[in-house]
């Protein structure tokens, strides 16, 4: 009996991604067809528009939790989602881009990415203050403190929008667009036809998030690891999938300030609306796996900030770094019975990995002859 109820779930959660991911397929190729009709540039279209219709699943997943769950698991599945995927973003996104460019910059620098590090400091300070702003209501417990927080979270992501629809780089064409999946005749589709797609995006990834949400709150209950370590460490890196895998397509078509903007313009939006609303619809109390995280998230985006100031592109070895906290969490926030000997054992070497890779990349930038 238990087997078929795992079973169950299994395919639950499966048939939830399955449903967010169509959904968000749906949703950024109506959010182009949308940002080209508004006439927007490409910096608001990568980092405001196709990265709101990519950060949808994963910001679907905790404020359904958090709506429709009720309940402390529910709470803390919806608490976990809001602070990992951010630190995802920062750590196993960055790392995807590192490879990436490593890939397809083949008898090239692969230390080169395509995006001015001024653009993209931006982008992670509006991240940095706004998620730095989103601890101080946990910290300090208090009503009327988590409504300003809120207010300034909004008032900080509205400013990030103003910035990238003012700089106004023209965006291409609309021959540039994948053709509108509702699209059923030849040409520009209609304005409704655009919205209506939109919408039944935003059904099948509200609907697939909160398959996920009562999925991950069932395996917790059975496994007893703690439901806020699968909310930010597993449902992230399936919910992630819609950004990386258009961050790794751009890259390859050599649009890297879409993948980039993609994944940062994700972090901003998660890092200020995504806790504001957390904030208000739920005590915000952190356990010490979430202060961890918190914490580790903020540790690496710093460090990106920093090294940033020495160049000017972004250079794969810094994000290859970062991404050791991703591997670093587990260990350093859960218990020590929680995580069997392997699976110890294994995060050691990812953590091995990463930061070897990393060096590798420094000494070949710092090395002119290893170049040549």
């Amino acid at each position: 009996m238990r087997a078929e109820v795992d079973e169950v779930i299994a395919v639950q959660m499966l048939f939830g991604l399955c449903m967010v991911l169509f959904g968000a397929e749906l949703l950024t190729n109506a959010v182009e067809w949308l940002g080209m009709k508004l006439g927007l540039g490409e910096s608001a279209v990568g980092s405001v528009l196709a990265a709101l219709g990519t950060a949808l699943p994963e910001t679907a997943v905790p404020m359904t939790a958090i709506v429709l769950g009720g309940g402390h698991e529910a709470e803390q599945v919806g608490i976990g989602g809001i602070l990992g995927a951010p630190f995802l973003l920062v750590t196993l996104g960055g790392l995807v881009l590192a490879i990436a460019a490593m890939v397809f910059r083949r008898g090239r620098s692969p230390r080169d990415i395509a995006v001015s590090s001024g653009a993209f400091r931006r982008d992670l300070a509006f991240f940095f203050v706004g998620f730095s702003l989103s601890l101080v209501p946990a910290a300090w417990p208090a009503p009327a403190l988590k409504v300003m927080v809120a207010c300034l979270l909004v008032g900080l992501y509205a400013a990030f929008i103003r910035a990238h629809v003012r700089e106004g780089v023209k965006a291409g064409s609309a021959g540039d667009l994948r053709p509108l999946y509702l699209n059923l005749r030849q040409g520009d589709p209609a304005g409704a036809v655009v919205l209506l797609q939109l919408a039944f995006a935003l059904a099948l990834v509200l609907g697939g998030a909160h398959l996920l949400t009562d999925g991950v709150a069932s395996i917790a209950a059975r496994t007893q690891m703690p439901t806020f370590l699968l909310s930010a460490l597993v449902i992230p890196v399936a919910t992630e999938l819609p950004e990386t895998l258009n961050s790794v397509v751009w890259m390859r078509d050599r649009k890297d300030g879409l993948a980039v903007g993609n994944v940062t313009g994700a972090m901003v939006f998660q890092g200020t609306l995504v806790p504001a609303i957390g904030m208000l619809f739920t005590d915000w109390t952190f356990t010490r796996a979430a202060w961890w995280t918190a914490g580790l998230t903020l540790a690496a985006t710093a460090f990106l900030l920093l090294s940033g100031l020495r160049t000017p592109r972004i250079e794969a070895w810094t994000l290859v770094f970062a991404s050791v906290a991703y591997f670093a969490l587990p260990l350093a926030a859960s218990h020590p019975d929680v995580l069997p000997p392997s699976a110890r054992l294994a995060l050691w070497a990812a953590m091995s990995a990463a930061a070897a890779l990393g060096a590798s990349l420094l000494v070949w930038r710092r090395t002119p002859s290893l170049r040549r």
